[in-house]
């Protein structure tokens, strides 16, 4: 089916969709899975930090060796001695770090790049029932908040950990070998803080889950407002929209100071511990120093203060972004619940129909939509070449019967067929080639008029679409615009006319040469005069083609071959129009009611 226009089927029942985090490790070890791709590069980021932290440790060393042997002793020369061949392996180390970031942020935008393309793509192949049931802002928010959360992650906390693991254990070791007692000191503080946050980290977990809900809700109502902003001014709603956006904004408020809250608590427990640390060690080595205990000395303890502050550095550094940390794994978990939504899915045994004569049968079809049954026992044929009217007040079916000969939805009775062969089975992609829909609400692209009608048929020339646009009864209007077929339209064409945007449809339609076509209530929002044009069109376009026409306006029908008129999801007449008006029934009363 090629879909020309907006979607509309079986009235929506949207619902926020909650998180829980309650499988972090999971969701670390599947983002682990994009970030192997990248080995090489995590490989080299690992050796340029051994090289950094080593420079850094020996470094450090050598500013408690110029405390105690170079300043003390007066020995000026062998001290800028010391000092250039410090500033240059600093100066190595910074190149280092630098390429080091580099690589990190490499990998972070193209990690980021590769999940937006695995949500964009899940999200063209998810069937129409997960969009009946989901916020639009909501899906948008995971596609580009999410993932936006995820790559600030990966470029700020990732280079954290990664680094912070070797610092830790490098500055340890050095920390060790320099004074055990006092290594003893700092890893007790270290403890402290870790247990803390883990504690805290709990509480975090949900908080920042309900913060990623409540922004999809908020982008939800931003995306309504924005859409329907003319209509909220036409019908001064403006103060009950701001009204509910404060609601909304006020809900989404609330769970982010709550989660961020909690999480800042962190960083001044961390601040803390780590300041008593430093008094400790301070304390401890002055006394040994006067006391002359062991072999600590104003060296030792200045080397050791600095080491301390690169131990508890990273550890620090990630804790006090463990508010990132908790938002991401939310984001992450959210998009990752986007990508393994289950896609449609051809049947086992799909076969392949490039073409077709267009014969279309529903044998004994009903459909159910939330265990609410929408259509029951419906049979109708359809030939080659004839037009079928589907008639009847609103929400009577009508729209979803064209959904399920499209295959959009699950039949729960019932077969559809065309040419004599299940829907079911044909692979979607043919199916959806042999059918073209043309809707009430035509969707344009944010594209050039050429390539807009060119979407019917991808690989056209553009003598093709000029002839599509002159049997649409396009083309003379198209001309007339400062740019022709070139000209750039805006979100859904606003400086088109409804009836414009109509024809570029219908154009659409014309070029995509499918033999079984659908016109569902195509002339419904355009004006008598144009709906001319329009019908003029749409005729040529029905030629020997078998047409679907769904239709309020009943004089737009009188010369179809049969009409179905279809009332709480069944057939209750059929005919032409001649005879049902000769019947008197639902038809008759229908038609008359319009003249009347």
């Amino acid at each position: 089916m090629l879909i020309l226009d907006m979607h509309r089927g079986p009235r929506r029942n949207i619902h926020p969709q909650k998180v829980a985090l309650n499988n972090w490790q999971a969701t670390v070890k599947r983002m682990w899975e994009y970030l192997e791709t990248y080995r090489l590069k995590l490989i080299i980021v690992f050796l340029l930090t051994i090289v950094t932290t080593s420079v850094t440790i020996i470094g450090n060393r050598m500013n408690g060796v110029v405390v105690d042997k170079y300043i003390d002793k007066n020995r000026l020369h062998a001290l800028i001695m010391v000092c250039l061949f410090l500033a240059i392996i600093y100066l190595i180390s910074s190149i280092f770090t630098y390429f080091q970031n580099s690589m990190i942020i490499k990998v972070a935008q193209a990690t980021s790049q590769k999940i937006r393309q695995d949500v964009f793509a899940n999200l063209q192949r998810l069937p129409m029932k997960y969009f009946d049931t989901h916020d639009n802002g909501d899906v948008m928010s995971r596609l580009t908040n999410d993932v936006d959360n995820i790559n600030t992650a990966l470029m700020q906390t990732f280079v954290q950990l990664f680094t912070g693991i070797i610092s830790v254990v490098g500055m340890g070791l050095a920390m060790l070998i320099l004074s055990p007692i006092l290594t003893l000191i700092a890893i007790l503080s270290t403890v402290m803080t870790y247990l803390f946050s883990r504690g805290i980290a709990k509480l975090t977990q949900k908080a920042f889950a309900t913060q990623q809900s409540s922004l999809g809700q908020l982008n939800t109502q931003i995306e309504e407002t924005v859409s329907g902003k003319q209509l909220v001014q036409l019908f001064n709603h403006t103060d009950a929209t701001l009204e509910n956006f404060d609601r909304v904004n006020a809900q989404y408020t609330k769970s982010a100071f709550i989660a961020q809250s909690l999480s800042s608590v962190i960083g001044p427990f961390n601040n803390m511990t780590n300041n008593i640390a430093y008094l400790l060690i301070t304390a401890i080595g002055a006394i040994s120093i006067i006391g002359g205990y062991g072999k600590i000395t104003v060296g030792v303890i200045f080397t050791f203060l600095i080491y301390l502050r690169n131990f508890t550095g990273p550890i620090n550094n990630v804790l006090n972004l463990i508010n990132t940390l908790q938002l991401s794994l939310a984001s992450a978990q959210r998009v990752f619940e986007l990508i393994d939504e289950g896609p449609e899915k051809d049947a086992p045994k799909a076969i392949t129909l490039k073409k077709a004569n267009g014969h279309v049968e529903f044998e004994h079809v009903s459909f159910a939509y939330d265990k609410r049954l929408i259509l029951k026992d419906i049979n109708l044929a359809a030939n080659p070449g004839e037009v079928v009217a589907l008639v009847g007040p609103t929400g009577a079916g009508k729209t979803t019967i064209m959904n399920l000969l499209t295959n959009l939805y699950p039949l729960e009775k019932g077969k559809v067929l065309i040419d004599g062969i299940d829907v079911t089975q044909i692979k979607r992609s043919d199916l959806r080639k042999l059918v073209t829909v043309v809707q009430q609400e035509s969707f344009l692209f944010n594209m050039n008029i050429l390539e807009n009608i060119r979407l019917g048929k991808p690989n056209a020339t553009d003598e093709e679409v000029y002839t599509a646009a002159i049997r649409a009864n396009a083309d003379k209007f198209i001309r007339q615009l400062p740019n022709g077929y070139l000209t750039e339209l805006s979100e859904n064409a606003t400086q088109l006319s409804q009836g414009q945007r109509q024809l570029l449809s219908i154009a659409r339609a014309f070029i995509a040469e499918s033999p079984v076509l659908v016109l569902d209530e195509a002339t419904a929002s355009i004006d008598s005069q144009t709906e001319v044009d329009v019908q003029k069109a749409m005729t040529a376009l029905m030629e020997k083609k078998t047409s679907f026409v769904i239709a309020h306006r009943l004089s737009t029908i009188q010369n179809a071959n049969q009409i179905l008129v279809i009332n709480h999801g069944e057939i209750i007449e059929r005919g032409n129009h001649q005879s049902l008006l000769e019947k008197g029934g639902f038809y008759a009363k229908l038609y008359n009611s319009q003249f009347d």
